[in-house]
């Protein structure tokens, strides 16, 4: 009977690692966090606490670096040079009050600062904001969200100098590098806040919820 169990106990510790639940984010973050640079880690999350908007994204989801870092075989994580760091507290303030409506959920982060060679992995513009650490990639929990994003682009992101993508209903980019708005294809005509899209995108995200 011993012999039986000795026999089978490699089955059940391979089928114990092969259920095993994968690391989340957060967890994936802590390891990446015991290889990073202390001393720049510490700095930046100083910098970001003094200028108010510490606790506006948890570090682990502001720090990811695209929505391709495997495909890219980039870091998940990345830190931005210390002179483009404070680049993206604009960013963040105006991040703070979209959820402060329930537009954005601040963990809902896919992209932050990104290097050139991971930016053109990416598919991002040569002119892309993430280069200069001011942008910010979310994920919407569905399109309904879209119609109030847009209200707030046209009537606060004027002085909030708030740039908006919609790169499907719901992935978008937010930055602080003038008002402006674009779709897909990188062109304003083709942007949910242009074409009146937003609005039905609420309306069918409301038609599938369940009464």
């Amino acid at each position: 009977m011993a012999m039986r169990h000795l026999l089978l106990l490699p089955a059940i510790l391979f089928a114990t690692a092969c259920t095993r639940t994968p690391p989340d984010a957060a967890q994936r973050y802590d390891d990446w966090r015991q290889g990073a640079s202390a001393q720049s880690l510490i700095a930046y999350e100083r910098m970001l606490t003094d200028a108010g908007v510490g606790d506006v994204v948890p570090m682990h989801a502001l720090l990811r670096s695209s929505r391709r870092w495997r495909t890219c075989q980039a870091p998940e994580f990345l830190l931005p040079p210390s002179d483009r760091a404070a680049a993206i507290v604009p960013t963040l303030r105006v991040v703070a009050q979209l959820q402060a409506l329930g537009i954005v959920e601040a963990g809902n982060v896919r992209s932050g600062y990104r290097s050139a060679a991971l930016n053109r992995c990416s598919g991002g513009s040569t002119r892309s904001r993430h280069l200069l650490n001011n942008a910010l990639d979310f994920d919407l929990a569905d399109g309904s969200q879209a119609s109030a994003l847009c209200e707030f682009w046209r009537t606060r992101g004027p002085s909030l100098a708030m740039g908006l993508g919609f790169y499907t209903p719901t992935r978008i980019h937010i930055d602080t590098s003038g008002h402006r708005t674009w779709g897909n294809d990188h062109q304003r005509g083709t942007s949910l806040c242009a074409t009146g899209a937003a609005g039905q995108s609420t309306a069918r995200a409301n038609r599938t919820r369940t009464p």
